[in-house]
């Protein structure tokens, strides 16, 4: 695959924490996307440790070297086992994300993708010990999973599916967190590590994190989920990571530099209102908040104040959700967000409204949908449109993250 070269490393063309431990009460509530998106404040938060992130994290400005980096792709849509849901191949961000490193200036030899029928557990744990060995003091760790997460009964190990793992027996043979962190603890010389994942129970690789940070790695976490939570079986997480590495999020802003913290922002508020999910961001309280991802060389969305925002359109007494991809004065280029087989059109912004976020009061009783069925349950927390509830009748490690798409008011 060939490589473009680029003269520095982090400029692109621009063509046009969440810790969640058992208890909630640990968890401080920190609205995201201020800087991106000022009209949407209320919409999207995300649920940070109690650590923060430390002044030094927020002066501290560093760019990412991409030559400097080792990266470990693990994409896997189909199972050996067949209880295990199938997911489409069609437009793989997984792909586009390997060949977005590459272009970017990783080096080929730095860089393993396995995918599918490859992504065995053994050639995980290989892979993962060959880049480790290329590792040197200045070496930054990068690993990416998608396909399917799953948990303990007791909630105190989290796997990753490789394509020959067994939901029936997954604590032997299925990637075990205890054993990624175990794994790069002992193998990476280097003192930073990124661990992305966009599956479900995702928010777990917090721990991973937690795990590397005392031993001197700083890391930072991007997932698609929280560690309670299920993930949506789309790409809008690996999508949004995309396109912050290419240089062309779709959004207006005003700076010339997209760092992790503005990155995390972008994916919170693209899951939160393109799939009603909450995201994590985590970091060690040695990594910078501001290490910078991609170097712009021109401002994003001059002009175009709404462009990536969310809004309903209403057709015909229906509602539809979606999202305003191009502008041009008071016109804007709408995307269905549910309806991919429609296509994109132009619309005057006054016929798009705002969309209406329904949240509940804590401590109040609802009903909550969980796959088909509803269970009584109780809001105990809340962050931005999410509420964390625990239900009535279930252990608290059943305890999770929803918005109102999932919730009725109780008959009870």
């Amino acid at each position: 695959m060939r490589r473009h070269r680029i003269q520095d490393d982090n400029e692109v063309e621009n063509p046009g924490r969440v810790f969640q431990t058992a208890s909630v009460q640990q968890l401080t509530i920190f609205v995201v996307f201020m800087l991106l998106f000022l009209c949407d404040l209320t919409v999207v938060a995300a649920v940070y440790a109690d650590s923060g992130t430390t002044s030094a994290q927020t002066e501290k400005k560093v760019s990412w070297q991409p030559s400097q980096t080792i990266a470990l792709l693990v994409g896997v849509l189909n199972w050996h086992d067949n209880s295990l849901a199938s997911y489409t191949a069609d437009n793989r961000y997984d792909q586009q994300l390997y060949d977005i490193l590459l272009r970017r200036g990783v080096p080929e030899s730095n860089i393993i993708f396995l995918k599918d029928g490859a992504a065995t557990l053994a050639a995980i744990q290989q892979s993962l010990q060959k880049l480790l060995e290329k590792s040197d003091e200045q070496s930054l760790f990068v690993f990416y999973y998608t396909g399917h997460g799953d948990k303990s009964e007791d909630g105190t190990e989290t796997y990753f599916f490789n394509c020959d793992g067994e939901s029936a027996n997954p604590a032997t043979t299925s990637l075990k967190l205890s054993s990624l962190a175990e794994i790069i603890q002992k193998n990476h010389k280097g003192k930073r590590a990124i661990l992305t994942a966009d599956c479900c129970y995702s928010g777990n690789l917090n721990k991973v994190a937690e795990i590397l940070g005392a031993s001197g790695i700083d890391t930072l976490v991007l997932s698609s989920a929280t560690a309670a939570n299920d993930s949506t079986g789309e790409w809008t997480f690996t999508r949004s990571l995309n396109e912050i590495l290419s240089g062309i999020p779709l959004m207006q802003f005003d700076e010339l530099e997209l760092t992790t913290k503005v990155a995390a922002d972008y994916i919170s508020y693209n899951m939160a209102c393109g799939e009603m999910q909450l995201a994590n961001y985590y970091l060690t309280p040695g990594f910078p908040e501001n290490l910078i991802l991609t170097k712009l060389k021109a401002r994003l969305g001059q002009n175009q104040s709404s462009l990536g925002k969310y809004r309903t359109f209403v057709d015909e007494g229906i509602d539809y959700k979606v999202r305003i991809i191009g502008q041009n004065g008071d016109k804007c280029k709408i995307h269905y967000v549910d309806l991919e087989s429609e296509p994109d059109e132009w619309r005057d912004y006054s016929e798009l409204k705002e969309i209406e976020w329904q949240t509940y009061d804590l401590d109040s009783k609802i009903e909550v949908k969980w796959e088909g069925k509803w269970y009584p349950a109780r809001v105990i927390d809340k962050s931005g449109i999410f509420h964390y509830i625990r239900y009535d009748d279930y252990d608290e490690i059943w305890s999770e993250w929803v918005a109102s798409d999932r919730i009725r008011t109780s008959k009870f």
